[in-house]
């Protein structure tokens, strides 16, 4: 007898981005009934994000039979000095992947009536081992478990904690990506087959690297070249940062298309003052870049009975660590497994998963912490 039909166990999920996903598709293959409530009506909005492909992420498509998951790969790691000049190069294999493909990858196994675009979870309360969602058009979904993996600024979280907030990190990341098409014939081979690194002169670093293209494209002339520049803004300058074409105030980034041309020019002039010059041609020749805060979001508990906050929802780690994604799998397969060994004791295998959520999350936290610090601590030297 499979463990669905010995338990008729029913997951209702909050949030149909890469954790929600991660844990649908653990959860399934496990025999549950999963419903997953997305509150964004249409397709999720493109991040443009550049990721470094973590093992965590590769077991959970491997094992539940996902993918494939589209990558690039490099040769090695090129550390370049804000003067100029072709730097140090180190051999270290790597491959890179997009949010976007992640996305795709992990939607495509998840058959559409186990999906529910433009659904919002508004609340959730829990009777005996009942959790209740009530949803923004008013219905209401009963189930066994309720997996809260709505984002960093889950809504769920709040209400279940609600003195935990986001901290500001003191720096935020300006990103962009330029089609390969559209790269320069200078500066491709500058960039192709390297993972590169630039520290910038008055603190922060910006890295860059190629990553799959238009629906998942690996092949040469139709990769996406993505940067990533991190750079310090006081506090008291942030809401001005924040700050669209439009003059609208958004929360905690800036999506593509939004940021104003000054802004862009701004950014375009302090690249060429602050880092390498190949650097700041990259910079100078993107057309849209796009801003995202570093904030951090630590929680002391994950499990509420029979609601459990994972993904974003539960800790916020910094784009550093390249750990966002691994720790979305990591958290769907801890739980998985919980679940699948605890059989019918449902508490005991949150209580087991809380723990390693813990432990992994403030882990991870503190390695980004070590990482922002360290070249906080390098501009403070120069």
């Amino acid at each position: 007898m499979s463990w669905h039909a010995e338990h008729n166990f029913t997951v209702t999920i909050a949030g149909g981005s890469v954790a929600g996903l991660c844990n649908a598709i653990t959860l399934r293959k496990l025999g549950a009934t999963v419903s997953v409530h997305e509150r964004m009506p249409g397709p999720m909005i493109a991040r443009g994000a550049g990721i470094v492909v973590q093992n965590e992420l590769i077991q959970l498509l491997n094992e539940n039979g996902a993918g494939p998951l589209p990558f690039t790969t490099c040769r090695g790691r090129r550390y370049l000095d804000p003067e100029g000049g072709d730097g140090v190069l180190q051999q270290m294999p790597q491959e890179f992947t997009s949010w976007e493909a992640i996305h795709a990858a992990l939607r495509a196994t998840i058959p559409d009536e186990c999906y529910r675009a433009g659904s919002e979870v508004v609340t959730v309360s829990q009777t005996g081992s009942k959790v209740s969602a009530t949803l923004g058009d008013g219905s209401t979904v009963e189930s066994d478990l309720f997996v809260a993996a709505d984002g960093s600024g889950s809504a769920i979280r709040r209400k279940m904690l609600p003195d935990i907030g986001a901290r500001y990190a003191g720096y935020v990341a300006w990103r962009g990506t330029l089609d390969e098409g559209n790269v320069p014939p200078d500066l491709l081979p500058f960039f192709d087959d390297l993972f590169t690194f630039s520290e910038a002169r008055s603190g922060g670093h910006m890295l860059a690297y190629f990553i799959p293209g238009s629906d998942g494209a690996v092949e040469k002339g139709s990769r996406r070249l993505n940067w990533v520049w991190y750079t310090h803004v006081g506090l008291a300058d942030l809401t001005n940062a924040l700050t669209d074409k439009n003059g609208g105030r958004h929360r905690s980034s800036l999506p593509r298309g939004t940021t104003p041309e000054r802004t862009i020019a701004d950014l375009r002039a302090r690249a060429s003052r602050e880092i390498h010059p190949k650097m700041a041609a990259l910079v100078s020749e993107t057309p849209d870049p796009f801003l995202q805060t570093i904030l951090d979001v630590t929680v002391p508990k994950t499990q509420f009975g029979r609601v459990l906050l994972t993904g974003d929802a539960a800790f916020v780690v910094r784009p550093h660590t390249a750990g966002g994604t691994a720790k979305a799998a990591y958290e769907a397969s801890v739980l998985a497994r919980a679940l699948k060994s605890a059989r019918s004791n449902v508490d005991v295998a949150l209580q087991s998963t809380e723990q390693l959520q813990l432990e992994y999350g403030n882990a991870l936290y503190e390695y980004g912490l070590a990482l922002g610090n360290r070249w906080s601590r390098e501009r403070s030297t120069d």
